[in-house]
């Protein structure tokens, strides 16, 4: 970079420094040098280099390793990244002194050394100062301060793909903006001459950039030079003309033709300045401010940007656009516009006819030369900012129509902020995208302090969290309860207020219908702006139950089938969320606001909307559960209406699991909604239609809640039959817990109600598990009694499944007696009973009980055949719970036949799936395993 004379430079440093030599002093615009605690530092180059720098354009702030990452390796990081980031870490600290590397929650890094002392930071800090001068004097003093900070190129003798990339033509454009606007005041100054060996330098050094060839032109001119000036402008014609297939702008020829006339090149043209004020207690964003800044490099700096911010309503898009055009505007120094579009308001959008009239006013058109057509407008908007470093913000948009008529042509950077996605402004007009998503807990926290004072957030941290959860950490709503909380006297007690869902939302409405200060207004002028049919999808989402809901139970919701593109457009207004392809979810708060609007329909509406999807449900997890129990009967769905929606199908058992897995908080809810709502047959059908599935996958204090709340359903339902069925599923479950006294009361209460009925199938089901629940308290005898009935019961039926099933928990009983060649000679019958009706899972739970049988008769060689056949099935089928039970007694049989090492191998296999199944006999195992490698490895 070219270095210049700074007359103003003892002045503005005054300003900025603390006074004699700083012990710290870090620069990096130009040649490396690296000063901490008064000793000079040298960083070796390379990747150590690259990890210093991350943190020191960051410095004094938490640095996440994800994005160190990103940083240190763009395309291809180590094996372990943490790993070798942390080795780095350790290095640079040794270098610079321990202190000065801070490591936070959540694993980040901080460098800790005063923002002054660092030229990069020094600079930006007196750019922002300059933009604030109040006189032309002390804007030039302040721009000659920064700019010679500069000493050469940034980060000199230092390779890095991230660096090239991202940071340095940013800074080189701040350069490039800082030295334009420094020229200018100068030039205004009457330093003319003074500047023209300057000017012939930089556009000898860029001669692509017009801009300097202007200022050369101007000062050539102004100077009386007026050959030179001419064929100035004849050698940037060529330049363009030659090296990048381009006229000179309107703004350069429009200079020339006053040199010829001999007329002065400064206009009376107004520049406006309108760019709302900073926001005093902005906080937080800091990586979407960067992301920003990216987009910006991104699309370069000479011709036409266009960057749109897309978000929910109060997500803070207005105030991000405002701090991210105050931190930018320094590169478009000739014209600032600022137009609210009114995107949503609920008298109508501004027209783009109107808007572009309003911005043709605000640049000094004369009412009388205003075209009267909308395509004259834009022209002549196009023409009058020509040429002009222009920063157009225009907030509040409603779509790509109403903005593309307003844009400029070139050298300008258009910000749009909306609710909708814009997504044809950036297949058609290239703009780029950023969605801002909601704070995150620690940034709602620091807005929250920035408003009522850090000394109460951290004397109520608890509350201060749980205040930010309930403004599901959108900006508008902590602004909001903030002032609140100002008048509150405690934090408490404004948490109280907003735990109330039903008033939730009165406590967080100002009551003004301004959407900038109350949220449901904000959400209402949205709502409003959606077609009919995404408008009655909303309130149909607002009577659902989930956290989320997929695209076919979404369908039968609202009872359209073109539903997906209402969704679409719920999406592109952000009043829902796609987090999976296929799956929608409403935020708290908009879920709040979307249950006021399903008001709006009558009770026929919702009523009928409410069965359609509990149809679709039932008939869903019915499919599903075929496939996990294929021979299964389902007399439970008896007394159901035929139905009249198809549910969803399936193709395998892997992929029925995996429906019931990604459904699995839906189908609770949607159960406990039903069962509360006037369909408790509902309730208790779907639950029953999950039983399978609760057998492979969900941890057991789940089930116990889960039936139970079932069993009041068919309760409530006044259907015996239901009754029966969910005491004997809640039998079930406490059966596996180790329940049995608990089990056998349930199974009994469930018996009755089959007998009542006169229901063989459901007696024969509830007999043969209190027997097998005997079988478990070592009460063998009653146990044969209660199972032998059973299986004549199943005899009765001609039920082959139900008899293999009792034959099984006979052998058990045989083999609780000790008498294990009776209990092999039941598996074996058994085995062969369930292989031939293709049920899987019950073969492996008998081939499970035939290895502990052979255990017991010391044939240890057909024990763990016998137990790995049964491994290898649930293997097969999915079921994880089932599996980690086999490979204890696997592990147990093994260590008994003299091989410890192996069985210990086993059991840490059944621990690992034990822990992600949150089985509570996990802990026991682990202390046994701990207790085993003591004694016996």
């Amino acid at each position: 970079m070219t270095r210049w004379a700074n007359p103003f430079c003892r002045y503005a440093l005054s300003r900025h420094s603390r006074g004699g030599a700083m012990s710290d002093d870090v620069r990096v615009l130009g040649a490396w040098h690296v000063c901490v605690n008064g000793r000079q530092v040298d960083i070796p180059a390379g990747q150590l280099r690259v990890l210093f720098t991350s943190l020191l354009l960051s410095v004094n702030k938490p640095v996440r390793v994800d994005r160190l990452a990103e940083q240190l390796w763009p395309e291809h990081g180590p094996a372990s990244i943490r790993g070798s980031l942390h080795t780095y870490v350790r290095r640079l600290r040794k270098l610079l002194g321990s202190e000065l590397i801070q490591t936070g929650a959540g694993g980040t890094y901080q460098l800790t050394i005063p923002d002054h002392a660092i030229d990069v930071h020094r600079f930006r800090d007196l750019i922002d100062q300059a933009r604030t001068a109040k006189t032309p004097t002390e804007e030039l003093a302040l721009l000659s301060a920064a700019l010679e900070l500069w000493r050469g190129t940034p980060f000199e003798d230092m390779y890095s793909t991230w660096l090239d990339r991202d940071v340095i033509p940013r800074l080189t454009e701040e350069w490039f903006a800082a030295t334009g606007r420094r020229i200018d005041l100068q030039l205004d100054a009457g330093a003319s001459e003074q500047l023209i060996p300057e000017l012939y330098d930089l556009t000898s050094q860029y001669p692509a950039r017009e801009s300097l060839w202007l200022q050369l032109i101007t000062a050539l001119h102004r100077a009386g030079r007026r050959a030179e000036a001419l064929t100035a402008y004849r050698q940037v014609r060529d330049v363009l003309r030659e090296e990048l297939g381009i006229e000179p702008s309107p703004q350069l020829e429009d200079l020339q033709r006053r040199i010829l006339l001999q007329t002065d090149d400064r206009s009376a043209t107004t520049s406006p300045r309108q760019l709302p004020h900073d926001i005093a207690r902005f906080t937080g964003r800091a990586d979407e401010l960067d992301a920003l800044d990216q987009l910006w490099v991104n699309q370069g700096h000479d011709g036409l940007a266009i960057i749109s911010i897309d978000g929910a309503p109060g997500v803070g898009k207005t105030t991000l656009a405002i701090r991210w055009a105050h931190r930018i505007v320094h590169m478009y120094p000739d014209v600032q516009l600022y137009l609210n579009l009114r995107g949503y308001a609920p008298d109508g959008p501004v027209t783009p006819a109107a808007a572009v009239e309003t911005l043709l006013r605000s640049l000094g058109v004369p009412n009388e030369v205003i075209p009267s057509g909308l395509d004259e407008r834009s022209a002549l908007l196009r023409s009058t900012l020509s040429g002009r470093r222009t920063l157009l913000f225009l907030d509040n948009a409603r779509d790509a129509e109403q903005v593309r008529p307003l844009l400029p042509s070139t050298s300008a950077l258009v910000i749009v902020t909306s609710r909708n996605q814009l997504r044809a402004l950036s297949i058609r007009d290239g703009a780029h995208r950023l969605t801002l998503h909601r704070l995150r807990c620690e940034q709602s926290l620091e807005l929250l302090a920035a408003a009522i004072g850090h000394h109460r957030i951290a004397k109520d941290i608890a509350y201060a969290s749980k205040l930010v959860e309930l403004c599901d950490h959108l900006p508008l709503a902590i602004a909001i309860v903030a002032e609140r909380a100002l008048r509150a006297g405690s934090l408490r007690e404004v948490v109280t207020a907003l735990e109330d869902e039903q008033a939730r939302l009165d406590n967080l409405d100002t009551r003004d219908d301004n959407p900038y200060t109350s949220l449901r207004a904000a959400l209402t002028w949205s709502y409003h702006a959606l077609s009919e049919q995404a408008a009655a999808m909303f309130r149909k989402l607002g009577m659902y139950p989930g956290n989320d809901i997929g695209l076919p139970a979404a369908i039968a919701l609202a009872g359209m089938p073109q539903a997906q593109s209402s969704l679409d457009q719920l999406v592109a207004a952000h009043l829902a969320e796609e987090r999976q392809p296929g799956r929608y979810e409403l935020h708290d708060l908009v879920r709040l606001y979307a249950a006021e609007t399903a008001e709006q329909d009558t009770p026929e509406e919702r009523h009928a909307a409410a069965k359609r999807v509990l149809e679709w449900y039932l008939h869903t997890t019915t499919n599903a559960d075929r496939f996990l129990d294929p021979g299964r009967h389902r007399e439970f769905l008896r007394g159901m209406p035929a139905p009249t929606i198809a549910g969803k199908d399936f193709t395998s058992a892997q992929e029925a699991r995996a429906w019931f897995s990604q459904e699995y908080d839906s189908l609770r809810s949607v159960t406990a909604w039903a069962a509360a709502h006037g369909f408790p047959g509902y309730a208790w059908r779907i639950a029953m239609t999950m039983t399978t599935f609760f057998d492979y996958a969900i941890p057991w204090h789940d089930g116990v809640e889960f039936y139970q709340a079932a069993y009041k359903a068919a309760k409530t339902a006044g259907e015996t039959i239901g009754e029966g069925y969910t005491l004997n599923s809640l039998g079930c479950v406490l059966l596996d817990m180790g329940e049995q006294r608990a089990a056998i009361a349930r199974f009994l209460a469930s018996r009755s109600r089959f007998q009542s009925l006169a229901d063989l199938r459901g007696t024969a089901m509830t007999t043969g598990n209190i027997g097998l629940a005997h079988v478990e308290l070592e009460e063998t005898d009653e146990a044969m009694l209660y199972i032998r009935q059973a299986m004549e019961l199943y005899e009765q039926l001609g039920d082959n499944r139900g008899f293999s099933r009792n034959l099984d928990n006979l052998g058990i009983a045989h083999a609780t007696k000790g008498e294990y060649w009776n209990a092999v000679e039941c598996y074996q019958k058994a085995v062969v009973l369930n292989h031939d009706s293709g049920n899987a899972d019950h073969e492996a739970w008998v081939l499970t009980h035939m290895g502990a049988a052979y255990t017991g008769l010391k044939e240890y060689p057909l024990s763990v055949r016998a137990y790995r056949q049964a491994v290898d099935l649930f293997r097969r089928t999915g079921n994880a719970r089932h599996m980690a039970r086999v490979l204890i007694d696997l592990g147990s049989t093994l260590d008994e036949a003299g091989h410890p090492g192996v069985a210990r191998r086993v059991w840490e296999a059944a621990v690992t799936i034990m822990t992600d199944l949150a089985d509570p006999r996990a802990d026991d195992l682990k202390e046994k395993l701990e207790q085993f490698s003591r004694i016996k490895l």
